[in-house]
């Protein structure tokens, strides 16, 4: 994105060459630090090394192809991979190469590794594999529309902490690795759905400074009673098998966050440093579309497709509302997803992934006609604001007058 941003070139290797030639391979790597780290190293390296397969391209080029495909097809997804493994809690154990298809699992990966194959007495061919990192989703979400009014946030993440650290033992998984993963790890992902919602009942405009500072102060708020409820599910039964030389347990986790400015949250840091945290990963915001229509809220994190519209079966038309929708949030909802300004839906998200330890599934949602370089910013202010990954960029389609001949 630096050289999309400075309008400068990209190169293009052959993985293999660079693994034969080079003797390593460059997605191993990441920048630890803003403009600075081993993967900048490694990737100068090989492009001084002239290797056959090197290629020059406009970055510029390579992201126009991106914005049109997104435009087309809604991918693909960007996962924004120095920023991820920089918050990455588990650092000290593994590596985050990529997310799952809805861009909210961040969690350490690693290939399972062929070690021997030898005979037994019974000429039976024994082959013997060092098992990889193959993560796993164990997740739930909370009804904001719901949790907040009632103000039961505090007794309900506990219950769900638990319930979601219980899946982790109660679950049958097909493959070993992934039952070994989920035991080392234990990760969780707690999420949340019903935003939108939860801001019309609070009579808060999305494209404003109050809904960013109140994103802000919510998920803080969830991220707290969440990591809360984990450490003290460690005091009853036990740290994660790999907490020792986490972020968790050197208590970075918490400074990076801008933490250290709270007692609340530094005495939190304290005890998790002496007694453990149950859950590698805490945090992750998914989807949620299908569950939030049968939970009777909005999607995920995103603003309402339509405060009214009609979902049309074989049979019958039947009209839905925006819930809750009444005379006064009604000036909330009309403010549609393909209305409003999607640079306020950005900043909400950069101040929900601070407090979000894995990642986020986020939705740009565009008109078709969108100008290439208006994209582009949204782009760029997604990347410079810190979020981990972006979803799908949903374009609106082309109005076409019905004929009514065809009618």
């Amino acid at each position: 994105m630096e050289q999309v941003e400075n309008r400068g070139d990209w190169y293009l290797f052959d993985p293999h060459e660079v693994r034969e030639v080079m003797g390593f391979s460059l997605e191993d790597f990441y920048d630890e630090k803003k403009g600075d780290g081993e993967w900048r190293k490694k990737y100068q390296a090989c492009i001084n090394a002239n290797l056959d397969s090197k290629k020059k391209v406009p970055a510029i080029e390579i992201m126009k192809r991106i914005m049109r495909s997104q435009l087309e097809t809604g991918a693909p997804f960007m996962f924004y991979r120095d920023e991820v493994n920089r918050r990455n809690a588990n650092s000290h154990t593994g590596m985050i190469y990529c997310t799952n298809l809805c861009t909210e699992i961040t969690q350490n990966q690693s290939p399972t590794e062929f070690v021997q194959q030898y005979l037994t007495e019974e000429n039976a061919v024994v082959k013997k594999y060092k098992p990889g990192d193959f993560v796993v989703c164990n997740l739930s979400s909370v009804n904001l529309g719901k949790a907040v009014p009632d103000n039961v946030l505090e007794r309900l993440i506990k219950i769900q902490v638990r319930m979601l650290d219980n899946v982790i033992d109660i679950n049958t998984l097909p493959l070993l690795q992934a039952t070994l993963t989920n035991q080392k790890y234990r990760a969780i992902g707690l999420g949340t759905f019903g935003f939108h919602h939860l801001l019309a009942k609070e009579g808060i405009e999305w494209e404003s400074e109050q809904a960013v500072e109140y994103t802000d102060a919510i998920y803080e708020k969830i991220a707290y009673l969440a990591i809360s409820a984990s450490a003290d599910l460690a005091e009853e039964k036990g740290s994660y098998q790999v907490f020792e030389g986490s972020k968790w347990s050197t208590g970075e986790y918490f400074d990076n966050r801008g933490y250290d400015d709270s007692e609340e949250w530094m005495a939190l840091k304290e005890r998790v440093k002496e007694t453990g945290i149950r859950n590698g990963y805490v945090m992750a915001v998914a989807p949620n579309a299908s569950t939030s229509i049968i939970a009777g809220s909005t999607a995920g994190i995103d603003p309402v497709f339509k405060p009214f519209y009609h979902e049309e079966k074989k049979d019958f038309k039947m009209p839905v509302t925006a819930p809750d929708m009444d005379h006064n949030n009604y000036h909330i909802y009309r403010r549609s997803a393909y209305i409003v300004d999607q640079r306020w839906s950005v900043k909400q998200n950069a101040m929900r992934q601070k407090h979000v330890d894995q990642g986020i599934s986020f939705n740009m949602y565009v008109p078709n006609t969108i100008r290439a370089s208006v994209l582009l910013d949204l782009h760029l202010q997604a990347w410079k604001s810190g979020l981990k990954t972006t979803y799908y960029v949903r374009s609106s389609s082309t109005d076409i007058e019905e004929c009514e001949w065809c009618q």
